[in-house]
This record gives structure tokens, C-alpha cells and sequence, in this order.
């Protein structure tokens, strides 16, 4: 046990070390690189920058003295050519002039003043760069200390790191000077810009495998997690090891090893987005896809950027259709969409990290853009002094500091919290929602999404209180990711049902200014609740009552025509026997002749009624075929197929009527009044009901027709069963009746 905390300490305490070394590695990179002298140039990453006999230059900013212009291909500095070896020129003073034996349409030597570095430049060409990764490295930061114990936050925290060193050291730049006097400023910077970015690649790695890890991690979890850790420095290791025993000279190894390290980027960033792909495919749990769906769309958002505009054209053309300090705006998508997955679906369960992140930014964002109006108003408009404008812009920000921050936490609680503060409001909205709801089944969806969405919660659910006691789900919205808050729902005294709330998140449980607005939504809630339920009684009632009926009805045909019609037959051939026995008695003979008569007449009544109690088709030939025959004896110059299963299991009677009625309704309606000349009917049994639907291709409903009785019967039969019956014209003409019926009672939802 000891052993398994011990290494579980060092699991979270070695990303936080590795992020450190990482920063502190990129900083003094950076801090070398700005004490040392310059010659105004840079060279950039990539194959194309390093030729065999020097290195192409890129100078942001071109001065008058000096001679050094981008695109120039530098062969030797001082008389010290760089193909014969890097670090044979004695470093010159700020101030000095240095020769430098420069490639453009033609050889020449230039002379090059030799300066302190000048930050401003080198800012203004990276400052895309620099957004990305400071973004990044302050999210991954803010997440690793929030939640050191989630797998993902570490490799997140050094994928930050590590780009934000490197990034720094190569925002900072390397000049061809540094090539040819070699030193710290040279081995430093190839430490930055290939070490700690191979770290940072796998770390990517790691992070899209750990993401979606078991809690706890298993030992095949955590050392797939440590293979993609190593991965990229391993393959850079290797590379550059053959690449020394490949080439002689030091200038073109490193063009090889940047030229691998490019490479290794893009397979890292397109094997990165496959295993977030997979996951995603693999994955059953709706909250974590959620999670996952923002960051692998803007992870894949990025790496196809990136890997298409910058990394493939450099490896393949040695060009490229991003400008060098915009590779970073690349990956912002993937920053955007962990900021997206921690607002709306809770990564890593925090909220009130968001929440005062949301409030701080809103406000320093205000300021400074108050404060840069200000002093350019005063300035220009007024005419007063730079530092007067200053101080006045800044007591100004002292005064709006405290507004401005309760207006902006106000906002951020009002996205995130939803109406808690303002319960008149959530009220009023249940209530207007609840006034749009057109059917009775919707109204308990209805009321969980709307109090969702009121308290900005990710879950809420209602139970209804069955016969028993006991209580069962009606419906619920989203799913729980935190303790679930339980809130009865009466109606004048009596437990009806309850509604459960789910808080935004573990670490964000529900205030008591929240438990009282479910209270008073819990009050509206009841008296909604209850009227679903007796919606859904009266309902079922109806539907028991039809159901009752058409039972007793197919009994009564089954007696009429199987009892009392044998029955009456048999009196009557008995009738008729007898009236040939006694052919010399004419008055006997008379009253046997009656009682034939009679006993037909009674057969015809009985018969009558059997017909008028239910179809005899239906027993006969069952729905389908029942419906076939009737559209037989429909059908004229129109042609109508009736497409069903035969032999459909045996139906409640109630339902195998309504069918029965509905679709012959709806066959005839076609036939008289569609002027089509192709009919359609189709009954199907789907989960839990029966599905009529018949299809026509004519001139479709008329708008200004009232509805008639045949449409107004077909809904009530539906109705009466506890389904649904809708009518329609088809866009591409014709109408389309369908109907729901379902076989247990209590209706369709």
C-alpha cells in the first residue's frame, strides 16, 4: 500500500518537476540569447534554412548600416566559412563591424554592425506564437492545481511547458552570428527548440491516451502513457544519432535534425488526433464523448491546420503557406476546446476555476481597453501630457474597478449559474414554457429541461408516485455528475412525485440560494405534474373503457355468431322438417312456414348485428388481410397496395379495430377526393404499437376544407386508444395519414 501511494505521489509530482525544468530551460535560453551581441538576423527551423556550404537568414527588421537582407544565404563570417565547422570566430563587442560572406543573385562580402538585441521585433514576428502557447501553459497550469490527481492535467502541463519553453527560445531567435562564435547561446537554443519540443509532442501523446484512461489507471494504461512520453524524444535521440554518422560537417546535421524534428511534429499531432478518434468511436459514455467531441474537433482543427499549411509544405517544398509567427494561432482551436469542454460539459469537474477565471479576465479585458481609450482621448482630443492622461485614465479605473467587477461576476453567474438570483424569473420562464407545450406528454420534459437550463445544472429528472407507493422515473435531462438534490412535489398536501437536481459538479455543489429556487420551482412544478396525471389517468381510463367494450363486443359477435345463430338455423331446418310431416294439415303446415320466415329474418338481424359489433374480416382474414380486401373493393381506375405482415399476432380488439377503421377511413378519403392514382397503405407492428400509415400521391389537403367527419373519426378512434393521428401534404405532393396505436393502455408518448 505504501509503495502504490509513494508511486502515486511521484506520478503527480514528476509533471509538475518536468513542467519546471522545462520553463526554467526556455527562460535562460531566452536570457542568453538577449545578453549576447547580434547581427539583426534570424535563422528559422526547417530543412530549407540549412544549405550545405551556410544558412538562409531572415532579418524582421532591415537597417540602412547594415548589409544583411532576408533570403540571404550566409557562407562565412570573419573569413570563417560555416561548412568547415561552427564556433571558430571569436565573439565580437556591441558596436563592432563584422564581414560577412553572403549568397543572394551573386557572392559578395558585407559588413554587418554587431548590436545588442532589440525584443521588439522579435515580439512582433512571434506574437501568434506566443499567444498559443502562454494560453495554453496558463490553462494547463490552472487545471494541473486544480485537479493534480486527474491523469490528463499532468501531460497537459508539460505539453504546455514544454511549447512555452521551446517557443520562447525560438520567438527569441537565433542569429547566424551565434553559428559562427558557437557557445551557450547556440547549444542552448538546439536544446530548447529540439529537446523540450520532442518532450512536448510526447507529452501530446500521453495526454490524448490518458484523457480517456479507466480511473484507476491499469499497468497496460500507465505504460502506454510512458511509451508516448518517450516516443518523440526516442525517435529524436535516434535520428540524430544517424544523422551524425550520416553527414561530416556539424551545419548539416543540424539541417537533418530539424528537418526530423518537423517530421516527428506532424506524426505526432496526426497519431494524436487518431487515438483521440478511436477513443471517441469506442467510447459509450455520453458525458465523457461530449467532453471529448469539443476536444478532438479542435485538437483535429489544429493539427490539420498546422500539419497542412506549415510542417507538410516545409518537409516537402521547403515552403510554406503560414507565416512562421502564425503557426501557433493554429492551435488555438485545441485551447478552445478544452475551454469549451470545462464551460459547457465540466472537464475535470471544475466550475468555480471557470467562474473566476471568466470574472478576472471580463474585468482586466475592461480596463485595459477603458484605460488605452482614455489616455489616446486625452491625448488627442485634449492635448494633455502622456503622464497626465495616464493618471487620469488610472483614477478612473480605480473608480469603475469595483462596478465593474460585481457587473461582471453578475454576468458569469448568470451564464453559469442561470436565474438562482432571480427566481421571479426562472418562474416566469417555466411558465411560459410550460404555455408552449402543445401535447401533454412534453410537459415533463418540458419542466426538467427548463429547470436545467434555468439553474445552468447538468441534470435534472422527475419521479412520479405510482399505486404502490413507490416511485419511478418519469423522464430526466442530461446526466448527473455530482451529488443529486431531491425536492418533493406536492399537491395540496399529497406526494405526487419528486424532482431531483443534479449540482454543476464535484467540486461545485448547489448553494442554498439554489435549494430555495427549486423549492419554488417545486411548487409550480406539483400542480404541472399533477395534471399530467390525470391527463394520464383520464387516458388510460378511456382506453380501459374502449378496450372493455371492444373485448365485450368480440365476445358478443363470438356468441351471436357461433351460439345464437347456429341456434336459429337449426330451428329453422327443424321448421322446415317438420312442414313436410304434416302436409295434410294446411293450418299447421301455415304456422311451420312462419316460423321459417321469422327464424330467416332473425338469422339476417343476427347477422346484422354481428357485422355492425366488429368487421368479420378481421377474425376471418386478420388486419392485413382485413384492409386488403375492403381496398380491393375500393379500388377503381386507382391503384392501392396494403403492405403488412401476414399472419400478425393476435391484437388487443380495441386496437385491431381502430386500425382497421382508420385505414379503410383514410383508403376511402384517397379515393374520393385525392384525384390521385396511386395508393399506399401500410401496418406495421413497431415497439409497443401498431403503425397505419397510408400514402397517396394527389393533389394533397386543401387548406380552406374544414376538416369532415371522416377526419375528425379517425383522430377520435385514435384517441380513444391512447394514440396519435396526424394528417399532412407531402411536399412532393400527395398526403400521408399516419397513426400510433398503441397495445398496452395508457397511451403513446
Amino acid at each position: 500500500m505504501s509503495a502504490r501511494l509513494s508511486r502515486s505521489r511521484w506520478s503527480r509530482r514528476a509533471p509538475a518537476a518536468v513542467a519546471i525544468v522545462l520553463v526554467v530551460l526556455g527562460v535562460v535560453a531566452t536570457a542568453v540569447r538577449l545578453d549576447a551581441p547580434s547581427d539583426g538576423s534570424i535563422v528559422r527551423l526547417g530543412w530549407s534554412t540549412w544549405h550545405l556550404d551556410g544558412v538562409v537568414v531572415d532579418v524582421p527588421v532591415a537597417r540602412e548600416e547594415s548589409g544583411l537582407r532576408t533570403g540571404d544565404l550566409v557562407t562565412g563570417v570573419s573569413g570563417s566559412r560555416l561548412a568547415d565547422g561552427l564556433g571558430a570566430v571569436p565573439r565580437p563587442r556591441p558596436g563592432a563591424t563584422v564581414w560577412y560572406d553572403v549568397r543572394r543573385q551573386s557572392a559578395g562580402v558585407v559588413a554587418v554592425p554587431i548590436e545588442r538585441p532589440d525584443p521588439y521585433p522579435l515580439l512582433a514576428q512571434g506574437w501568434g506564437n506566443l499567444v498559443f502557447v502562454f494560453a495554453l501553459a496558463a490553462l494547463a497550469a490552472a487545471l494541473y492545481l486544480r485537479r493534480p490527481e486527474e491523469p490528463a492535467t499532468g501531460p497537459l502541463l508539460v505539453l504546455g511547458a514544454g511549447l512555452l519553453g521551446s517557443t520562447l527560445t525560438v520567438a527569441a531567435g537565433l542569429p547566424a552570428l551565434a553559428l559562427a562564435t558557437g557557445g551557450p547561446q547556440l547549444w542552448l537554443f538546439h536544446l530548447n527548440a529540439i529537446v523540450s519540443y520532442s518532450i512536448a509532442w510526447g507529452a501530446l501523446l500521453a495526454f490524448s491516451i490518458a484523457f480517456t484512461a479507466r480511473r484507476p489507471q491499469s499497468s497496460r494504461e500507465r505504460k502506454a502513457i510512458a511509451v508516448a512520453y518517450a516516443a518523440p524524444p526516442a525517435v529524436m535521440a535516434a535520428w540524430s544519432a544517424v544523422a551524425a554518422v550520416a553527414v561530416p560537417d556539424t551545419i548539416r546535421w543540424l539541417g537533418l535534425v530539424n528537418s526530423g524534428q518537423t517530421a516527428v511534429t506532424a506524426l505526432a499531432l496526426l497519431i494524436a488526433t487518431v487515438c483521440g478518434a478511436v477513443s471517441y468511436r469506442a467510447n459509450r459514455d455520453p458525458l465523457l464523448r461530449s467532453r471529448m467531441r469539443w476536444l478532438l474537433g479542435g485538437g483535429a482543427l489544429a493539427a490539420v491546420v498546422g500539419v497542412a499549411g506549415w510542417h507538410l509544405p516545409e518537409l516537402v517544398t521547403g515552403g510554406h503557406s503560414l507565416p512562421w509567427g502564425a503557426l501557433g494561432l493554429s492551435g488555438l482551436p485545441f485551447v478552445a476546446g478544452i475551454g469549451v469542454a470545462l464551460r459547457r460539459h465540466r472537464l475535470f469537474d471544475i466550475e468555480r476555476l471557470a467562474n473566476r477565471s471568466l470574472v478576472y479576465a471580463t474585468v482586466v479585458a475592461a480596463l485595459v481597453a477603458g484605460y488605452a481609450t482614455v489616455v489616446a482621448l486625452l491625448v488627442s482630443g485634449l492635448r494633455l501630457s502622456e503622464t497626465v492622461a495616464a493618471a487620469l485614465a488610472a483614477a478612473g479605473a480605480a473608480l469603475v474597478l469595483a462596478p465593474l467587477r460585481n457587473a461582471a461576476q453578475s454576468t458569469v453567474n448568470r451564464v453559469m449559474y442561470g436565474d438562482r438570483h432571480d427566481p421571479a424569473g426562472a418562474l416566469t420562464r417555466l411558465g411560459s414554457r410550460l404555455q408552449a407545450v402543445l401535447l401533454p406528454a412534453d410537459v415533463l420534459p418540458a419542466i426538467v429541461e427548463t429547470v436545467a437550463r434555468s439553474l445552468r445544472v447538468p441534470y435534472a429528472a422527475i419521479d412520479l408516485v405510482d399505486g404502490a407507493g413507490g416511485c419511478h422515473q418519469a423522464t430526466q435531462h442530461g446526466v448527473a455528475v455530482g451529488a443529486v438534490h431531491v425536492e418533493p412535489l406536492l399537491h395540496h398536501g399529497t406526494l405526487i412525485g419528486r424532482l431531483r437536481v443534479s449540482a454543476r459538479g464535484n467540486d461545485d455543489p448547489l448553494d442554498p440560494v439554489d435549494l430555495r429556487l427549486i423549492g419554488s420551482l417545486a411548487q409550480q412544478v406539483g400542480t404541472a405534474v399533477q395534471a399530467v396525471r390525470l391527463h394520464d389517468d383520464l387516458v388510460r381510463s378511456r382506453a380501459e373503457v374502449v378496450a372493455s367494450r371492444e373485448d365485450e363486443r368480440r365476445r358478443l359477435r363470438r356468441d351471436l355468431h357461433d351460439g345464437l345463430g347456429p341456434t336459429l338455423a337449426a330451428i329453422g331446418l327443424k321448421a322446415g322438417l317438420a312442414a313436410r310431416t304434416v302436409p295434410g294439415d294446411a293450418e299447421a303446415r301455415a304456422l311451420l312456414d312462419e316460423i321459417s320466415a321469422e327464424v330467416t329474418a332473425s338469422l339476417a338481424d343476427v347477422r346484422r348485428l354481428v357485422e355492425a359489433l366488429r368487421p368479420p374480416a378481421l377474425d376471418e382474414l386478420g388486419i392485413v388481410g382485413a384492409v386488403r380486401s375492403r381496398a380491393a373493393g375500393l379500388a377503381g381506375a386507382m391503384s392501392i397496395e396494403v403492405i403488412g405482415a401476414e399472419g400478425t399476432p393476435a391484437l388487443p380488439a380495441a386496437v385491431e379495430t381502430a386500425a382497421y377503421r382508420i385505414a379503410v377511413e383514410a383508403i376511402t378519403n384517397a379515393v374520393r377526393h385525392s384525384g390521385a392514382t396511386r395508393c399506399t397503405a401500410m401496418i406495421a407492428l413497431v415497439d409497443g404499437g401498431v403503425e397505419v400509415t397510408v400514402r397517396d400521391d394527389g393533389r394533397g389537403l386543401d387548406p380552406d376544407r374544414t376538416a369532415g367527419v371522416g377526419l375528425r373519426s379517425m383522430r377520435e378512434r385514435a384517441a380513444e386508444v391512447g394514440g396519435v393521428w396526424s394528417i399532412r401534404s407531402l411536399a412532393e405532393g400527395g398526403t400521408l395519414v399516419r397513426a400510433f396505436l398503441p397495445t398496452s393502455l395508457g397511451g403513446a408518448r
